[in-house]
């Protein structure tokens, strides 16, 4: 049975994971991925997702969205996840970029 998805993400080292499974997974089509600011801001967190993309040689477009929460203020997890999001391991940056339509407009 094959499922499609649509995957939202703040994509620290424990969504990249999780990414990578469902990327690699043949009975799932990941139909796009939104990223929004959470353990890292919405840039990085983006930068991460089109470089699991790319890992994953997967052709998934990529879409950037909220900045900051809607009720509360912003507070990252770069104590925890790295400057980076993905343990400031310094990975290459990402070939692609995210598509120019905002996330939630995708």
């Amino acid at each position: 049975m094959n499922r499609t998805f649509l995957i939202d993400t703040d994509t620290a080292s424990d969504d990249a994971v999780a990414l990578i499974m469902a990327l690699k997974n043949p009975d799932v089509h990941v139909a796009a991925i939104t990223v929004v600011a959470g353990n890292v801001d919405v840039q990085q967190g983006t930068r991460n997702a089109l470089y699991t993309v790319e890992l994953c040689e997967a052709k998934v477009p990529v879409y950037s969205g909220a900045e900051k929460p809607l009720l509360r203020l912003y507070e990252d997890a770069t104590w925890f996840h790295g400057r980076d999001g993905l343990g400031d391991h310094n990975y290459h940056p990402p070939r692609q970029s995210a598509e120019k339509l905002h996330a939630v407009d995708a």
